[in-house]
């Protein structure tokens, strides 16, 4: 299996043949989708430009059923799981405990089990009491930038939690998107190396650079 960082929480998977993306937003994009994982619509997770770039008629979009129609997607809500081509992917919870910006059960993360690995993709959550629920996770996709998301300290704690073999932090650095129809410019200073030194031997850290691609 091979995993490329695009940047901010986007991600490119390819297991056997075939080529999966999770929350198409940044990375420069060539190779067509299989399937495209998409967490929520806010555009740092699902861009409709970088969307259109990827897809092709044969591509199964999956997205909460909140939003779904509006991308021509498939629903998978929190709890329901989805098989393709021995591809399993689970919808699971994602949510902010305090704001109302990622509510529950309308937001998901995803788990894929593809070539016998279990990868949990946590999307833009707080630390929350289901992370409990996560089992056998081999690699742990975790934001750390602190607005919207987990925080460096928050994500240890998520680490120590989940009990992950491997963990790559996300969700930090700096963008330029439009949301709501007006320009933001949006800087998440959190060091990926700090998260890896309060780690310590709890897991693996792996800290990528954008468009760096690793075998896993």
């Amino acid at each position: 299996m091979k995993i490329k960082w695009l940047g901010w929480a986007s991600w490119l998977l390819k297991t056997g043949n075939k080529t999966i993306y999770i929350d198409p937003f940044k990375g420069d994009v060539e190779e067509k989708a299989d399937i495209v994982l998409a967490s929520h619509n806010h555009p740092d997770h699902c861009d409709v430009k970088q969307l259109e770039k990827i897809r092709q008629e044969s591509t199964i979009v999956i997205t909460p059923s909140a939003f779904a129609k509006d991308i021509n997607a498939e629903a998978l809500d929190v709890g329901e799981e989805k098989e393709i081509d021995g591809i399993k992917i689970k919808a699971v919870p994602a949510y902010n405990l305090k704001i109302p910006n990622h509510q529950k059960d309308r937001d998901t993360g995803y788990v894929i089990e593809a070539e016998g690995k279990r990868i949990y993709f946590a999307a833009d959550t707080d630390l929350i009491e289901e992370m409990n629920d996560l089992k056998d996770i081999d690699l742990a996709l975790l934001p750390i930038g602190g607005t919207f998301t987990m925080d460096i300290d928050a994500a240890v704690k998520a680490v120590n939690t989940i009990k992950p073999k491997t963990v790559i932090p996300m969700h930090y650095g700096v963008i330029d998107i439009v949301f709501g129809g007006k320009p933001m410019h949006v800087e998440l200073e959190a060091d990926p190396k700090e998260f890896a030194e309060k780690v310590g031997d709890a897991a693996e850290v792996k800290v990528l650079e954008e468009g760096e691609e690793i075998e896993f």
